[in-house]
């Protein structure tokens, strides 16, 4: 079956980023007296709430100030966002030339105020024809939903698609779907990886 559509994550494979590394920054800089561990089981489940666009920053920012027992607490969401992430500039070389010989969308668990900071910053430099934010379509991924809801406004099959992203769950929710999947790891496994599935990723080929 001919590849007709790339679908790549952005946090963890266009951007150096986790929420790992921002629990540990808000452990550092805005909450140094809260177990970091104890700071991460609270927060996480709350950020994909953000992801569903179903929370606010002030909102958020409250409810961790309430459960810590703190004054009004600036998070720094975009701000601390904009420290720690990084682009991978390798990884977005590879999807600059694969835009050249196939559609490309991205897709992306991700806050509108994270979004917004990003489509500001990294994602100009990427080359791509739309992107998907959970935040504006009140899913996110692994939901079964998301996945067809690209597929169809890309007018696609499962099977004609080829997806990338650094979250195994979000991987394997794609392969029940019918599409082709790769688990980011490193820039190297991906490109024999998507050599392996038939995609071409030189320029010369």
């Amino acid at each position: 079956m001919a590849i007709k559509l790339l679908i790549f994550d952005v946090g963890g494979v266009l951007i150096d980023f986790n929420e790992t590394m921002y629990t540990h920054f808000l452990h550092e800089e805005v909450l140094p007296g809260i177990d970091e561990y104890e700071l991460f089981k609270f927060i996480y489940p709350l950020i994909s709430v953000m992801e569903y666009g179903k929370l606010s920053v002030p909102e958020l920012e409250s409810m961790l100030s309430k459960h810590f027992h703190k004054d009004k607490l600036d998070i720094q969401w975009v701000q601390g966002w904009k420290r720690i992430a990084k682009p991978k500039m390798s990884v977005i070389s590879l999807l600059n030339k694969l835009h050249a010989r196939y559609p490309v969308v991205l897709l992306s668990n991700v806050s509108k105020s994270r979004y917004a900071e990003m489509k500001r910053s990294f994602l100009k430099l990427a080359k791509f024809d739309r992107i998907y934010a959970s935040w504006e379509l009140e899913m996110r991924k692994p939901d079964p939903r998301i996945y067809h809801y690209v597929l169809d406004k890309e007018k696609v099959k499962p099977s004609e698609a080829v997806f990338v992203d650094n979250q195994i769950e979000n991987v394997i929710g794609a392969e029940k779907e019918g599409i082709r999947s790769i688990w980011f790891r490193d820039y190297k496994r991906l490109d024999g990886e998507l050599k392996a599935l038939g995609v071409s990723t030189s320029s010369d080929d």
